[in-house]
Parts: C-alpha cells; sequence; structure tokens
C-alpha cells in the first residue's frame, strides 16, 4: 500500500513540474514574441533568432503540455481514460514528431529569413564603406581648400601682420571670416547627411503657414547683387502645415539658390505654394537651362553634380538636393521636379497639413 502511495506522490508531483514547466515556457513563448514584433524591423537577424527560438518554445510547450497531461491523467486527477489515451504507444510519436516539424520549420526559417538578413547586412556593410570611403575623397577635397586658405591668410598676418596696410589686413581677415563659414557650411552639410543616412534627423515640428516659410526663404535668397527677380506666389487661405521650419527653410533656401545658379541673370524665379488634398505643395520654379532626360533619374542622388554646373565651374557638394529629399521625406512628404532641357524647371515637394496630420492619426488610433 505504501509502495502505490509513494508512486501516486510521484506522479502528482511529475505532474505538477510538467505544468509549471507549461507556465514558464508559455511566459517565454509570449516574451519571444513580443520581442519579435519589436525587432523585426530594426535587426533583422535579432528577430530571426528570435523566431527560431519561439518556433523551438512553443515545440517545447506542446510537449510539456502532453507529458503534463499524461502524467496528471495517470495520477487520477483527470479522467484515467485520458490516460489510457495518451499512453497508447503509436501516440508516443506525438513529442517526436513535434521536434520533427519543429526542426524543419527551423531550418526553412534560417534558409529563407538568417541568410538572406547576413546578405542584406552585406550590402549594408559595403555601402557604409562606400559613404565612408566618399566622405574621405569629399573632406580631402572640399575642406583642404578652405582650411588652406585660412591657414595661408592667418600665417601672413602673424609673420607680417604689423607691415601690412589697415586695409589689406581687413581684406585677409574678411577672407578667413569667409572661409570659415564656407567650412562651418560643409561640415553642417556632412552631418546632415550622415543623420539622414542613419535615419535620425532631428525635427522640431510645429504649425506654421506656408506664406511665412516662402517668404522667409526669399529673403534670405535676396542681396544687393542679385541680378535675379523672386517672387513669392502664396494664396492667402493656405492651411496650416506641420513642419520644422528651419529644416523646410533648408530646403527652399536650397531649391531656390540651384534655380538662381542654373537660370540666366534677370530671369524670374518664383516661390510658392498650393493646396492639394491634406498637403501643401511647395514648388520653386525657374527660366533656366533645364535637366537633360539622361540626367533626370540621378537628381537627388548623393554627390550628383549637373554637367551644366560642370561646364559653369560651379563649386558645390552634390549633396544639397539629396539632403533635401531627406528632410521631406523624414516629413511624410514627397519632393521631385519637372523639367525641360533649355526651358527651365519646377522643383516641389509636399508637406502634409495641421489638420490631415490630425486625422490621419486619428484614424491610425481607431484602426488599432
Amino acid at each position: 500500500m505504501a509502495t502505490v502511495s509513494s508512486e501516486h506522490y510521484m506522479e502528482v508531483f511529475t505532474a505538477i513540474v510538467y505544468w509549471a514547466l507549461v507556465a514558464c515556457w508559455l511566459f517565454i513563448v509570449i516574451f519571444y514574441a513580443r520581442q519579435y514584433v519589436r525587432f523585426k524591423r530594426v535587426y533583422p537577424l535579432v528577430a530571426t533568432l528570435l523566431a527560431v527560438l519561439f518556433i523551438d518554445g512553443a515545440r517545447t510547450l506542446i510537449e510539456s503540455i502532453y507529458f503534463g497531461a499524461r502524467h496528471t491523467a495517470r495520477a487520477g486527477l483527470l479522467s484515467h481514460s485520458l490516460y489510457v489515451f495518451l499512453d497508447q504507444p503509436q501516440y508516443v510519436i506525438i513529442p517526436k514528431t513535434l521536434n520533427l516539424i519543429a526542426a524543419l520549420i527551423i531550418i526553412a526559417v534560417l534558409v529563407r529569413n538568417w541568410f538572406n538578413n547576413l546578405a542584406r547586412e552585406e550590402q549594408q556593410r559595403r555601402q557604409v564603406e562606400q559613404l565612408r570611403n566618399e566622405l574621405i575623397s569629399l573632406a580631402s577635397h572640399e575642406i583642404r581648400s578652405p582650411l588652406t586658405t585660412i591657414g595661408g591668410y592667418a600665417n601672413t598676418l602673424l609673420r607680417e601682420g604689423d607691415g601690412l596696410s589697415e586695409a589689406t589686413r581687413k581684406e585677409f581677415l574678411e577672407a578667413i571670416a569667409s572661409e570659415s563659414d564656407r567650412l562651418k557650411r560643409l561640415v553642417a552639410t556632412l552631418l546632415d547627411m550622415t543623420q539622414i543616412e542613419e535615419g535620425r534627423l532631428p525635427l522640431q515640428r510645429r504649425a506654421v503657414h506656408p506664406a511665412e516659410m516662402c517668404e522667409a526663404a526669399v529673403r534670405t535668397a535676396t542681396h544687393p547683387q542679385l541680378e535675379h527677380v523672386l517672387r513669392v506666389e502664396v494664396p492667402p487661405d493656405l492651411p496650416q502645415v506641420l513642419a520644422d521650419p528651419d529644416r523646410i527653410h533648408q530646403v527652399l533656401t536650397n531649391l531656390i539658390a540651384n534655380a538662381i545658379q542654373f537660370s540666366p541673370g534677370g530671369s524670374e524665379v518664383v516661390v510658392g505654394a498650393a493646396a492639394t488634398d491634406d498637403h501643401v505643395r511647395f514648388f520653386v520654379r525657374d527660366q533656366g537651362v533645364g535637366i537633360a532626360r539622361e540626367e533626370q533619374s540621378r537628381v537627388f542622388n548623393r554627390f550628383h553634380r549637373a554637367s551644366s554646373a560642370d561646364r559653369g565651374g560651379s563649386s558645390g557638394t552634390g549633396l544639397g538636393l539629396y539632403i533635401s529629399r531627406g528632410i521631406v521625406e523624414a516629413h511624410g512628404g514627397e519632393i521631385g521636379f519637372e523639367s525641360e532641357l533649355g526651358r527651365g524647371s519646377t522643383f516641389f515637394f509636399t508637406l502634409p497639413t495641421l489638420i490631415g496630420r490630425q486625422r490621419a492619426e486619428s484614424e491610425r488610433a481607431e484602426d488599432e
């Protein structure tokens, strides 16, 4: 009798252990699932590993439920017929079959995702290496020039400052200040580019009127030596947009600078905006040289400079439009252009209106 009682207690204890395992593996499987959702878009390799762990955990969970039910029924805590059913030799194959199915699924996941993600990461590594080489090349070319100028004027002032006239010293200092500003703009441009590449461009959004941003950009571009006519074309009833005014100012001034650079003196450059559904469409239209059809697909590429710019001897890093596209897309907008060689270009971009963004967020909240 004591032996039967001991065996009974051992079966009860075994059943308790298995159900404790069920609880543990249920928690683990849920944890894997949540972490997979969290990391699947950010770290694909980690997500694949979590998927494999989830499958293995689910297999162990089901196996623990099987043996837990079997030992619980054998201990008399469940119907004895359940034990008779689960104790049949042919049903013992169930956990083994689960192991086989889980192994096959894990192999499929690894082959489909893991190695694809490895290839994707290798491609990204090569892109980062290419970017690093391009940055080094750009720095050695673009940064060296202002540094050389600054160093040359500064050394001359140190050596011969007392013997130079006041006008000459002022000229040297103005040159140093000008090249310092140029260097500062270049460093800011490179910082913007790396932030866009890494998807972490900082934005300080607020409600702002399109006319305010267009007029501010035109004021920045206007100077006494300007030979072009700048005109603002914004309807008074446009809705406010949700944007970072400083970043959009950067986009507009870049588009205006390009329009001025590639259009003849005395021609008109129009800066404007118009409403389109839940967005406002900003544009900069010039009467310049236009863009050749074979170049149009590369206009927003990193470090691309138009052939007309090369022929004109203009300086630039070829990053202005690339950064402009990154800024606009970070706002949830789109950027593009229409151009015909010899007849000018119109660059445009869209920004969501304040009301449109609020409506979209409301609809997204309802869907969730």
